[in-house]
């Protein structure tokens, strides 16, 4: 009975590393914009068949396919937040979105979707409309915007807004 014991221990501990080299494995593995397709048996492989290793996915202008992928995903966000690591966490909160109201302390927002929120403005805050700093005076509303803010507990500080172009 020891025996069998030690051999279905050894079988289930196989079992189990094996299950976690294919997980990581899969873990490992590239994400890609594009579909994978399942590789099918060819009854005659040839030297002209023979399969290759090539990654799939677009890449950016220097071979590398996460700047693609951050500057596709942040293009398409409306809004969203992140937190950041650090010896304190930070969390930044965005949105892009047509201008509601407009004052010296605060700026709101809508987006596409809906979404509405008010932000905070302060000295410390940053104005740009094509690359050139601009007052918070010279926002109107119904112009388009992106807004960068540090979350505080409830509290919204924007840290950048940046007026885009119609």
């Amino acid at each position: 009975m020891k025996e069998l014991t030690k051999i279905i221990a050894a079988g289930v501990s196989t079992v189990a590393l094996a299950g976690g080299i294919g997980a990581g494995l899969a873990y490992a593995d590239t994400p890609s914009d594009e579909p994978t397709t399942t590789p099918t048996a060819s009854a005659t492989n040839s030297p002209a068949e023979t399969p290759t290793t090539k990654p799939s996915g677009k890449r950016d202008r220097n071979g590398d396919r996460r700047g693609f992928v951050r500057r596709r995903l942040l293009a398409r966000a409306l809004h969203g937040e992140v937190t950041l690591a650090g010896e304190e966490h930070r969390v930044i909160v965005f949105q892009r979105g047509e201008v509601q109201k407009v004052s010296a302390t605060s700026v709101t927002v809508k987006s596409n979707d809906g979404f509405v929120e008010t932000y905070a403005l302060s000295e410390d805050t940053k104005v740009r409309e094509n690359k050139d700093e601009v007052k918070v005076s010279d926002i109107d509303t119904s112009d388009r915007v992106l807004v960068v803010a540090l979350k505080d507990d409830s509290t919204l500080g924007a840290r950048r807004v940046i007026v885009r172009s119609q």
